[in-house]
């Protein structure tokens, strides 16, 4: 009987022993498929149309019922005879009187006129000028003597009036020296050297102009 039992347990473990292998074999092959095998995508289930959607019509547009207007009942109508009655028309006279039309007026003959030669320039005027240097008209030797010894000095402004002739005619003293000797002498020897051309007006015609300019009396070193 213990042999038995040891015979059969012997047995047993072979068969469990073959069943572990075989399973193990399986799950390397399962492994080893499972590897290369290819996944296929799932197909998307058909969609129906929209055509195959059933719709229910839509519902008429609702209308407003026409009124139709009232009718006023036909008036009474009251029809007056009047006489016909015609208007006498003036005569119409198809003659005519021609009336002569006087003749038109001759046209100008085309005249060239001369053309008049241009007018000169007008004159512009002219004022009187030095014909020789003002610087000569007073020198240090004209200086007064009175008021050379009294050391007096000043700055005379002066007013020609020069004639048609370019001579002086008349001398102004415009600014005084504050010393009388002074501004005689000045006026003494500017209005006997001075010479000028004379002004002239707008046609070119000489005419009496005048002149302006001053003297600065200063005692020599």
């Amino acid at each position: 009987m213990a042999y038995l039992d040891q015979k059969t347990q012997t047995n047993r473990r072979a068969l469990t022993a073959l069943a572990v292998a075989l399973l193990q074999g399986g799950a390397i092959v399962a492994v080893i498929h499972g590897l290369s095998v290819t996944i296929m995508p799932r197909e998307p289930e058909p969609r129906l149309a929209a055509e195959q959607w059933k719709l229910d019509p839509p519902p008429p547009p609702q209308t407003d019922p026409k009124i139709e207007p009232k009718r006023d009942p036909k008036p009474n109508e009251t029809r007056v005879d009047t006489p016909e009655r015609r208007i006498p028309l003036p005569s119409v006279d198809d003659s005519f009187i021609e009336i002569p039309l006087p003749p038109l007026p001759k046209a100008p003959e085309w005249t060239e006129l001369p053309v008049p030669p241009p007018a000169p320039p007008p004159a512009t005027p002219e004022l009187a000028q030095p014909r020789n240097s003002p610087g000569g008209w007073i020198t240090t030797n004209d200086y007064p003597s009175r008021d050379l010894r009294e050391g007096n000095q000043g700055l005379a402004r002066f007013v020609l009036t020069i004639g048609t002739d370019g001579r002086v005619e008349a001398c102004t003293i415009t600014q005084s020296t504050g010393f009388r000797g002074l501004d005689e002498a000045t006026c003494k020897y500017v209005s006997s050297r001075a010479r000028f051309r004379p002004a002239s007006d707008g046609s070119g015609r000489k005419v009496t102009g005048s002149y302006s300019g001053s003297v600065r009396w200063v005692i020599p070193q």
